[in-house]
């Protein structure tokens, strides 16, 4: 069997981009999500930390721009006002943002924490903030920004997918798979968290038929197929003994 690969290769660059959105993230995501390394075998059973994150896109996807104009007219056919974002609110968010994409970590969090200093009303930024306090070892404030966002919206995506990532770092598996599968429960097409939920069900719970499942999900909303997830997919289909379709599997899955 071949070694499994630290960190994984997308269709794009190493490392998954964030999905990065603007000023209505606020409300409903963050700057984005990172996803978990899968360890290689001989060390499946370590929590290793999350691979570094390349940089975030400045643009929300096409998905992300439905997802709040969906909320917008379900909150106005249920007559309820959305309070307009202030415009100094929006602003600070997306110079956070573009600090994030740059890599400018102090400027990035010290733009957040005056943001939530002022204005607690968004889950979004304790998400980011969340974001960069892992990928610099400081869970004890990452998980108290997660807690802060979720406190706001207990089913928000991107909080309930970095939540599982630390509680995974943490050994604290099963409570990693809730909070994954709450993530997906509110967006079934946010792809990090099946991704996320894949190798936690691979490596650390060693539930391959459900990994399995992940990770043909998590493929199948990517514009290309990712290679190595691929490799994934077949190797996992023919420890499941699934053989009589490998070949045509690994071309489609880019394996």
């Amino acid at each position: 069997m071949s070694p499994r690969l630290d960190n994984l290769s997308c269709p794009v660059h190493a490392g998954l981009a964030w999905a990065a959105l603007v000023a209505s993230a606020l409300l409903l995501g963050a700057c984005g999500g990172t996803e978990s390394v899968r360890p290689s075998e001989p060390a499946a059973r370590a929590v290793r930390e999350p691979a570094p994150a390349e940089q975030p896109k400045s643009e929300p996807s096409r998905r992300d721009q439905r997802r709040v104009q969906e909320a917008a007219e379900a909150a106005a056919a249920a007559g309820d006002v959305v309070a307009p974002i202030p415009e100094e609110v929006a602003a600070a968010h997306e110079r956070a943002v573009a600090a994030m994409a740059g890599e400018n970590w102090i400027e990035a969090v010290l733009e957040l924490e005056e943001l939530v200093a002022v204005h607690t009303e968004y889950p979004g930024p304790y998400v980011n903030l969340a974001i960069i306090y892992m990928h610099d070892g400081r869970d004890a404030e990452a998980r108290a920004a997660l807690d802060k966002a979720l406190a706001i919206d207990p089913a928000h995506a991107a909080a309930n997918n970095q939540l599982g990532m630390l509680l995974r770092r943490e050994g604290a598996f099963a409570d990693a798979e809730a909070a994954y599968r709450r993530s997906i429960a509110t967006n079934p097409e946010y792809a990090l968290a099946h991704y996320n939920l894949g190798v936690l069900l691979d490596l650390y719970l060693r539930r391959p038929e459900e990994a399995l499942e992940c990770y043909e999900l998590y493929q199948s909303m990517l514009a290309e197929p990712n290679q190595t997830v691929g490799r994934w997919i077949v190797d996992l289909r023919r420890r499941l003994g699934m053989t009589e379709n490998a070949t045509r599997v690994a071309r489609e899955t880019g394996g």
